[in-house]
Parts: structure tokens; C-alpha cells; sequence
């Protein structure tokens, strides 16, 4: 339900970021209020069309997702396909020599082969003469969905399904009737000789996520998820808000409607501060190559120097604090006032503590 901002400038990017968090914690509080809690999901209850709901179940599918080259088929939201290839890979290494007070840098390259499950481009390499990979795979990796999946009554949206990740190794017990291919550890091999591979050879391996189908069966039971999402009709999908968010929501287990909106919290929570780390260090960074310049000024006298730099980094320090107090205190004052105009008050104490301190230092001057 997160969006992506693309800011231009620092204080830009941490104004978008309190708008996002203000937005998302208030579309999240919403969403809670409005939610409906549907216990029983094999019926389809008309009165709640267009409604937030909430319930939990076993995914179905009505199809085995398969890929005939490997014989393999199972009954899952997503099937996927992972290709490597035996590549040699480039290995920098930079040492720095001090000889006589000059700095010498040596740099060298050295080579090994190993499985990447993209090309690498050898015609790139430092010394590409006895080092080639080829120029494309062989085969490709892929992640094949389900057209219908289903809760109960329910059909999941495209943007449902595309939360189902919790992926699992699916181990094939048998090369399909012709292949010449070798299998081990639950991987297919094109190899002549897959415990000493050579450039080029390619490994194959596949991953489930969601498993449907019948109860007991050989991988498990069917994966049961719970889901906030609006009821149309007999489809599950996103909902918006108020607030102006969307909200679709999908966790793996069951899950109660709070611990859901708990656990989005706890994300929208962690990602605004995480927004909110960057945004001071980019203003502070901002602040101290503007005042470097008068720090450059007084460069020829040492100590003076010294004094002026510790000094304007502390004001660096109160400006990207009290900015960024500003910027959060923006983004709720609308919302919440009291909580904005707590956090615009203080603000203002870095400044004023700052300025108390250098009417302290002049009157011992005086």
C-alpha cells in the first residue's frame, strides 16, 4: 500500500515522506474502524458489497501450474523457475602503497568460476582472453501465476495474488522419459559431468508459493492466509480510503483483523523513521558544505579554525534537527494539532539552547 516518492531535494524528500507516513497511519486507523469480520467464506454476503472485510482461509486453485520440459506440475499460486549458469567471474582487488609520502595504487584482477543466474559479461573482464562466458542462457527462469485463485467464495485480485511469496524448494524426484539430464539435490542438471562443471553448463531449479489442492497431500496442506480487502461481488480487492490510500491487504497464517493493521503499523513505523534517518542526515550533509565555506575562509589560522568548525557543526546539528521536527510537525498539525504543535515547540528548543549558550559565552566575555 506504499507508494514511492521521487523528492529532488532533501527537505523535499522529508516533507513527502511525513505526508506519507501521516497518510498511511490515518488510512490504516480508518481501515480498522471500517472493517467487517466475516466468519463463514464458502457464502457470498451481498450486504457487505463494497465493504472493507476480513477473513482468513485455505487458497484453491483450479489448475496445476506445470513445465512439460521438466516434468514437473503442482497445484500452487506461483510456480518459479530459476536458471544458472557456470560463468567465470572478475575479482578486483585495490591496495594503496605509501612510498615517501606519495600514494601509490596497485590494482589487480584475478578469476574463478562459479553459478550466477545471470550472463556475465566476459567482453567487460580486465583480461578477457581465456576467460569467455557465453553471450546468452540456454534456458530461461521464469515465475508462472495462477489465473483464479480463491478463499472460500472469494476470487483474489491480481494485486492479492501478487503478496502470495513465501516460496518453497520443490524437489523432482525423476528426469522426464528422454532428457539427458542429470538431477541432484532437487536440481536439474544440463552437464556432462555435474560434479565438475565447465563454463557454460546450466542448472535448473524450482520454488513453489502458495500451495492449493487437497488436504494430506505429499507437500502439505493447503497455505491458509488472512486478508483485508473489499468484497465486489465475489472478488477480493483493493480499497480505498479517505485518507487516500489503498488497502490490500494479505498475510500468510490466520490472522486477526488487528494484528493485521498491528503489523502495518508496525512497517508504516518503521519506514517513516528509516525516511525520517536519511532525511536529517541529507539535511545536516546539506548544512555543513554550505558553512564549509566559511570554515575555507579562516583556513590559515589553526585554532581559530578549529573553534569556528566545532561550532558551526553544532548549528548544523540544531538546523537538521529542528527542520526535520518542522517537516513531521507539517505533515500531522492538520490531523492531530496538538501533536503538531508539540513537535513545532520542540523545534524550537535546539535553537533556543544554542543561543542561550552564546549569550552565556559572550556576558563571560564581557
Amino acid at each position: 500500500m506504499y507508494r514511492t516518492h521521487n523528492p529532488s531535494a532533501p527537505g523535499m524528500h522529508n516533507m513527502a515522506g511525513a505526508r506519507r507516513a501521516v497518510q498511511t497511519a490515518l488510512s490504516l486507523e480508518e481501515g480498522l474502524k471500517q472493517v467487517v469480520n466475516l466468519n463463514f467464506i464458502d457464502q457470498i454476503r451481498p450486504e457487505y458489497h463494497d465493504r472493507l472485510v476480513h477473513l482468513a482461509g485455505s487458497l484453491q486453485t483450479d489448475k496445476a501450474l506445470g513445465d512439460p520440459d521438466y516434468g514437473v506440475a503442482i497445484k500452487a499460486v506461483k510456480l518459479r523457475r530459476k536458471v544458472e549458469m557456470y560463468q567465470w567471474v572478475e575479482h578486483k582487488n585495490t591496495r594503496e602503497y605509501d612510498e615517501g609520502g606519495r600514494k601509490r595504487v596497485e590494482t589487480t584482477f584475478s578469476y574463478s568460476m562459479d553459478w550466477k543466474d545471470h550472463i556475465v559479461r566476459s567482453d567487460a573482464f580486465d583480461q578477457p582472453s581465456g576467460h569467455q562466458n557465453p553471450n546468452s542462457m540456454p534456458v530461461n527462469s521464469y515465475t508462472k501465476e495462477a489465473d483464479f485463485v480463491k478463499i472460500g467464495a472469494f476470487t483474489l485480485s491480481k494485486g492479492l495474488i501478487g503478496k502470495v511469496n513465501e516460496f518453497q524448494a520443490l524437489s523432482p524426484r525423476e528426469v522426464p522419459h528422454g532428457k539427458t539430464m542429470h538431477l541432484h539435490n532437487g536440481m536439474f542438471y544440463h552437464a556432462m559431468d555435474l560434479f565438475y562443471p565447465r563454463v557454460g553448463d546450466v542448472r535448473v531449479q524450482f520454488s513453489f508459493a502458495g500451495l492449493s489442492g487437497k488436504p494430506g497431500s505429499g507437500l502439505g496442506d493447503p497455505m491458509k492466509v488472512s486478508i483485508v480487502a473489499r468484497q465486489q461481488g465475489g472478488t477480493l480487492s483493493h480499497y480505498h480510503t479517505k485518507s487516500g490510500d489503498s488497502l490490500e491487504l494479505l498475510y500468510p497464517g490466520e490472522m486477526s483483523a488487528e494484528e493485521i493493521f498491528d503489523a502495518e503499523h508496525s512497517a508504516n513505523t518503521i519506514l517513516t523513521w528509516g525516511l525520517r534517518g536519511v532525511g536529517w542526515v541529507l539535511m545536516f550533509i546539506g548544512f555543513q558544505m554550505t558553512t564549509s565555506m566559511l570554515v575555507a575562509l579562516i583556513s590559515w589560522l589553526p585554532i581559530i579554525r578549529e573553534l569556528v568548525g566545532l561550532g558551526l557543526t553544532l548549528l548544523c546539528l540544531c538546523l537538521a534537527t529542528s527542520l526535520s521536527l518542522v517537516t513531521i510537525a507539517i505533515g500531522w498539525i492538520a490531523h492531530r494539532p496538538l501533536l503538531g504543535l508539540t513537535l513545532l515547540a520542540a523545534a524550537a528548543v535546539p535553537i533556543l539552547v544554542s543561543r542561550r549558550r552564546a549569550q552565556a559565552v559572550n556576558h563571560r566575555k564581557t
